[in-house]
C-alpha cells in the first residue's frame, strides 16, 4: 500500500513524557497558555481536601453594559474543571468528583451569563444540571493512534484521492516560523476582504510560545514556486493532539488542507495521542473530518444566563449596531 508522505516522515517522536496533572487536564488548562489567552486576566476557583487542592476551575470575566460574564478566552478549545477524584471504587470516585465539581461551580462569582466548553474528560454534566445550568453538546471527531497505513485504509476512498492529488502539486514542510502562518493568514484574510474573527496578536503569543516549549507545530503547503498556500497548526498534552487553526488561500485546492492533516495525524499517532479535530461546525466539516475515518464523540457545553443577558442578546441580534457591543 502506498501511503502519501510515507518517504518523507515529519513525525515528532516518542510520547510525551510529562506528567499529567488531573487540576491541568488540557493544554487549554496550563498557566502560560491561560495567561497568554486571557492577557493577565484569568481566575480560578478551587476546593481543597486536607490541605490539598482537588478541585480547580478557571475562568475568566467581562463586562459589557454593565453585565458581568464568563465565556472561553481565545484559542482556548475547551475548558472545565480538573478534578483530583483520587482512589476507590468507581461510586465512590464519581460521588467524589460530582461533589467537588458543585463545590467548584458554587465558588464561581455571581454572573450574568457563563458558558464553558468542557474538555473530553468530562463524562457527564450531571454536577451543571444540579447547580440550575443548561446542558448543550457539539460533536468532534478523534483519530486514535495506528500505524500510518491503517490509518491510511480507514479513510474514505474520496479522502484518499483528495490527498494524493494535493501532493502531486503541493510540497509540506514543517516550520517553527510562526510568522510564516500569520503572514499568510493576513494574506489570506486581505484577498478575502474579510477581519478575523480572533485576536490574532494573542493567538501569535500562543503559537510562539508553544513552539518554544515544543509543544506545538506548524504544517505548511507550498506550490512548485515555493509560495505558501496554506497552514496549520497544532498543539498537544499529554493525552491529545488538537488541530488548533488553519489558513488557506483561494487557490490553493481542496486537498491543501486535507494534505497537511494528514500529516498532523501521522505525527499524533508517532506520540501515541489521540488526535482531535476540535469540534464540528458545519455541513462541510462533517464530510471533511468524517473522510478521515475518526470516531464521533461528544464535547458537553455548560452555560447559565440571567432574564437580562437574554434580553439584551436578543435586542443585538435585532439591531446589528450592537454587535461589537456586546456579546
Amino acid at each position: 500500500m502506498i501511503v502519501p508522505g510515507e518517504m518523507k516522515p515529519d513525525h515528532i517522536g516518542a510520547r510525551p513524557n510529562f506528567s499529567s496533572d488531573p487540576l491541568i487536564p488540557t493544554i487549554f488548562h496550563e498557566p502560560w497558555w491561560l495567561d497568554i489567552a486571557t492577557k493577565g486576566t484569568v481566575d480560578y476557583v478551587e476546593v481543597t481536601d486536607g490541605g490539598r487542592v482537588v478541585g480547580r476551575m478557571p475562568y475568566i470575566v467581562t463586562t459589557r453594559f454593565g453585565l458581568s460574564s464568563s465565556n472561553m478566552p481565545t484559542l482556548t478549545h475547551f475548558l472545565g474543571p480538573g478534578i483530583n477524584d483520587g482512589t476507590g471504587s468507581a461510586p465512590n470516585r464519581f460521588i467524589k468528583r460530582h461533589s467537588i465539581a458543585r463545590e467548584l461551580i458554587k465558588k464561581l462569582p455571581p454572573l450574568s451569563a457563563f458558558r464553558q466548553k468542557m474538555h473530553r474528560g468530562v463524562n457527564d454534566t450531571l454536577s451543571f444540571q444540579a447547580e440550575g445550568f443548561n446542558v448543550g453538546v457539539q460533536f468532534t471527531f478523534e483519530v486514535h493512534p495506528a500505524p500510518a497505513t491503517v490509518m491510511w485504509k480507514a479513510m474514505r476512498d474520496k479522502t484518499r484521492n483528495v490527498i494524493r492529488r494535493a501532493e502531486e502539486t503541493l510540497n509540506v514542510e514543517v516550520s517553527v516560523d510562526p510568522g510564516i502562518y500569520f503572514d499568510l493568514t493576513t494574506k489570506n484574510l486581505k484577498a478575502a476582504n474579510a477581519d478575523s474573527n480572533v485576536d490574532l496578536d494573542v493567538c501569535e503569543k500562543i503559537v510562539v510560545k508553544a513552539l518554544d516549549l515544543g509543544r506545538g507545530r506548524i504544517w505548511v503547503a507550498r506550490d512548485k514556486n515555493g509560495d505558501a498556500k496554506s497552514a496549520i497548526f497544532c498543539a498537544w498534552d499529554s493525552t491529545t493532539f488538537y488541530y488548533i487553526m488553519s489558513t488557506r488561500a483561494s487557490d490553493s485546492g481542496n486537498g491543501a488542507i486535507p494534505l497537511l492533516l494528514w500529516h498532523a495525524m501521522k505525527s499524533a499517532a508517532s506520540m501515541e495521542l489521540v488526535f482531535d479535530f476540535d469540534g464540528i461546525g458545519s455541513a462541510g466539516a462533517v464530510l471533511l473530518y468524517a473522510g478521515f475515518g475518526g470516531n464521533v464523540v461528544p464535547r458537553y457545553i455548560v452555560g447559565r444566563s440571567s432574564m437580562t443577558y437574554r434580553l439584551l442578546r436578543q435586542i443585538r441580534r435585532l439591531n446589528p449596531t450592537l454587535e461589537n457591543k456586546f456579546t
